[in-house]
């Protein structure tokens, strides 16, 4: 289970850090964004955040 956990962590701190999904899925092994995206588990909080990095939400 420790492995699982690892690998959950892993992918989902490379999707946080900007890393594409589609480079994630190639090492996790998912076959659609839909399956992986409930993989890592992100929180509305977290996807708030994201979005308001976003050059097209920030004006730049």
């Amino acid at each position: 289970m420790k492995i699982h956990t690892a690998r959950c962590s892993g992918a989902t701190n490379m999707y946080l850090a900007g890393i594409p999904t589609i480079a994630i899925m190639k090492i996790t092994g998912h076959k659609t964004e839909r399956e992986f995206m409930k993989y890592i588990k992100i929180t509305e909080e977290q996807t708030a955040l994201e979005l308001m990095s976003h050059p097209y939400f920030s004006g730049k």
